[in-house]
């Protein structure tokens, strides 16, 4: 199975995964932005975004549908999945290749998430970036339907306290 965590950038993905880990038996991050670094040094996305590569999103239905056929751990994919289009691409490409995928998605009101953005350590061109992008996600998470939706306000063990919680008492399909 596949725990996705989507969210807006600087929500609090990362350190729930993190934070999950340590909770779930068995389970294991991999960060489909890995595989945008693989492409990065080849092909050059005239956004500069590499999920609006095709083959980003192509190479990520097959790596984590791969992880979970080879590697039956709870995989734990913490990516932002702003485009609809390319959230629903990707999502349901797993889970046509039959891997279960559980959504969850982190919710936090606008002025906490520029707060968080502004108070993490790094550059400013990607704090930048973070906050561009902050009205298009609040926008698209809005809209989502069939993800678990947490509120990421709490302290971060409690995010990842309810979000196991929820793996744990779903039973699998």
């Amino acid at each position: 199975m596949i725990v996705w965590i989507n969210g807006a950038f600087g929500v609090g993905k990362t350190t729930t995964a993190g934070l999950l880990v340590e909770r779930l038996p068995d389970a294991k991050i991999f960060d489909p932005e890995y595989v945008g670094y693989l492409l990065t040094p080849f092909i050059t996305s005239p956004t500069g975004d590499f999920q609006d590569l095709p083959l980003w999103r192509h190479l990520v239905v097959e790596t984590m549908s791969g992880l979970a056929r080879e590697y039956p751990h709870l995989w734990i994919a913490p990516m932002s999945l702003i485009n609809p289009a390319y959230r629903e691409e990707i999502l349901d490409g797993i889970r046509a290749v039959g891997v279960e995928v559980r959504e969850v998605v982190l919710t936090l009101p606008e002025e906490q998430l520029r707060a968080r953005i502004d108070a993490d350590q790094m550059d400013a061109a990607a704090r930048q970036w973070r906050h561009d992008h902050v009205a298009g996600a609040l926008t698209s998470f809005a809209a989502v339907t069939g993800a678990h939706l947490v509120d990421a306000s709490q302290p971060p063990e409690q995010v990842a306290d309810a979000i196991a919680m929820s793996i744990r008492s779903v039973p699998s399909r």
